[in-house]
């Protein structure tokens, strides 16, 4: 009798949970999605060695927020591969907190700019973000840059994309269409102030040891070289520039 009484009442509180779980999935079917917010613009700046290029944080085009994308960039952190992989990983948290967490639609505008390492982790981004956002980018001394689609004839492209083997950020000079968004790559050529940029502009420099002191000067100015050059779109998503 005791068997059959506690039979019937299981039988009971399982009916009782199916009618709450079938109550529960209807009311979140029937719910309306959450808007997403018209955000303002917004830069995410990525400087590079020893924060070489924070002067990118006071130039933001069209009223865009400047917010630095914080990783390893000391005079401590020498190891170019994990710093690159460490910047990737929060430039990639901040776009989630973006779209995510504060709920942006896709078509907030999001500069996303980095110099020489941080180059390196905009440009991996850059490459690999999903479609459909309204990214632009803009890169100074990427050591990934790609000779082709340039304004200087037998541009030999970065110093990074010659080593024989993987460097910092990926391997070889970046291919003609590997960018998903568009993407303004500049590097200082022969005839700027100081020389060529060895990094972006591959000289004399043979290995990693000139990464740290072989930049000529650069503006970082990023609102004056989008209206120079122009925002995208572009061919292929690169508009790929030696200056002067």
């Amino acid at each position: 009798m005791y068997f059959r009484r506690g039979w019937r009442t299981a039988a009971a509180v399982l009916m009782l949970w199916s009618l709450l779980a079938m109550t529960c999935t209807a009311t979140a079917s029937a719910a309306p999605a959450r808007a997403a917010n018209a955000c303002g613009p917004i830069m995410f700046v990525i400087p590079g060695y020893q924060d070489g290029g924070h002067e990118m944080l006071d130039h933001a085009p069209a009223g865009a927020n400047p917010v630095r994308i914080p990783y390893p960039n000391s005079a401590t952190d020498i190891n170019l591969y994990t710093d690159v992989d460490a910047g990737v990983a929060n430039l990639r948290t901040a776009l989630y907190n973006l779209y995510v967490k504060s709920n942006c639609d896709l078509g907030t505008k999001v500069y996303i700019a980095g110099f020489s390492l941080g180059a390196l982790v905009a440009g991996t981004v850059l490459e690999t973000e999903p479609p459909g956002r309204n990214i632009q980018g803009i890169l100074f001394s990427d050591g990934r840059r790609q000779s082709q689609e340039s304004n200087w004839p037998g541009d030999p492209g970065g110093l990074i994309g010659h080593i024989p083997v993987s460097g910092p950020g990926g391997s070889g000079l970046r291919p003609l269409d590997g960018f998903k968004y568009p993407t303004l790559s500049l590097c200082n050529g022969p005839r700027s102030a100081g020389g060529a940029d060895g990094i972006c502009f591959m000289s004399s420099i043979t290995d990693l040891g000139g990464y740290f002191s072989s930049h000529p000067f650069y503006s970082f100015d990023v609102a004056d070289e989008l209206r120079i050059h122009g925002e995208g779109p572009y061919p292929n998503n690169l508009r790929n520039r030696v200056i002067p």
